[in-house]
């Protein structure tokens, strides 16, 4: 059984190199398999920023996407998200042969290998699954970054779920946590069937709730988690997202407001899936590096 996570990015200067190498770290020690996406990053990739400081141990498949490609990919769309997390997902979706696959973010600490491969053992292979995140203090993960696993052991056994429910639209049944997108996990015959994230969702949020509900339109289940602790580091009180959009910076020099995905559209009224059947890119031979 081999697992997966897949992570996207932008060396954009909004997270701090020490998060992403704390993310990344405890991500290597979890999975089997790390496909990190780097996305319309104006310099090098932020993967590049802490390569130094990275156990070398072949789990890393990392892809590049330059502006250029961006540009092209999304029309050169003015409103686009910068770090687009549709299109990136979906390239990693289809080239990975994991069993079973995670989609998360740069915020994350993720359950200890035992304890995911002890989830996974009684896993259907026929559901969705979200993991309620249980939020930590970053400065608090710094003090300990130099043994993450002690902590997490210690945060197991005196941080509580966090049940916090949402809905985007008045018959959205499949939200079911709040930032239910933090840690998405399915088997790779259920990504598959679904074709993955809607690509046509370029804008702004919505995204994770989209899928969820995709994955009960075509025959699947539908679960939350909330008895193994996945961890979420704290944002900088003086960092304020995009629309959501945990890539790119939003300051006064940036004042134009996001544009969002259409919840009716994408949620309310959605029925069926408008990806092709190249979804992900598939069509296209794109290069990566093995690290």
């Amino acid at each position: 059984m081999k697992t997966a996570f897949i992570l996207y990015s932008r060396n954009d200067g909004y997270k701090e190199k020490e998060r992403f190498l704390i993310h990344i770290k405890s991500i290597l020690e979890t999975f089997d398999e790390l496909i990190y996406i780097d996305w319309n990053s104006e310099t090098q990739s932020f993967l590049y920023e802490i390569i130094d400081d990275l156990p070398k141990t072949g789990k890393i498949k990392h892809f590049i996407i330059s502006p250029y490609y961006h540009k092209l990919l999304t029309n050169n769309d003015p409103d686009v998200q910068q770090c687009n997390n549709v299109l990136a997902v979906n390239l990693a979706l289809r080239r990975t042969d994991a069993d079973w696959v995670v989609i998360g973010n740069i915020d994350i600490i993720p359950p200890s290998k035992e304890d995911f491969n002890e989830f996974l053992s009684k896993a259907n292979p026929n559901t969705f699954y979200t993991f309620s995140r249980r939020d930590i203090n970053y400065d608090d993960v710094i003090k300990n970054k130099h043994n993450i696993a002690k902590y997490r052991e210690y945060l197991n056994q005196t941080t509580e779920p966090r049940y916090f429910p949402a809905m985007v639209t008045p018959n959205d049944r499949y939200s079911i946590i709040n930032c239910c997108g933090d840690f998405q996990l399915a088997s790779k015959k259920v990504w598959e069937s679904i074709k993955g994230l809607e690509e046509n969702m370029i804008y702004s949020c919505y995204v994770d709730t989209n899928v969820q509900k995709k994955s009960v339109i075509y025959g699947f289940g539908l679960e939350a988690v909330y008895d193994i602790p996945v961890y979420h580091m704290n944002h900088k009180t003086n960092r304020i997202p995009q629309g959501g959009n945990l890539n790119t910076i939003y300051s006064e020099k940036n004042s134009k407001p996001p544009k969002f995905n259409d919840a009716w559209e994408w949620v309310e009224y959605f029925t069926t899936s408008q990806n092709s059947d190249n979804w992900g890119l598939a069509d296209i031979e794109i290069e990566f590096e093995v690290i």
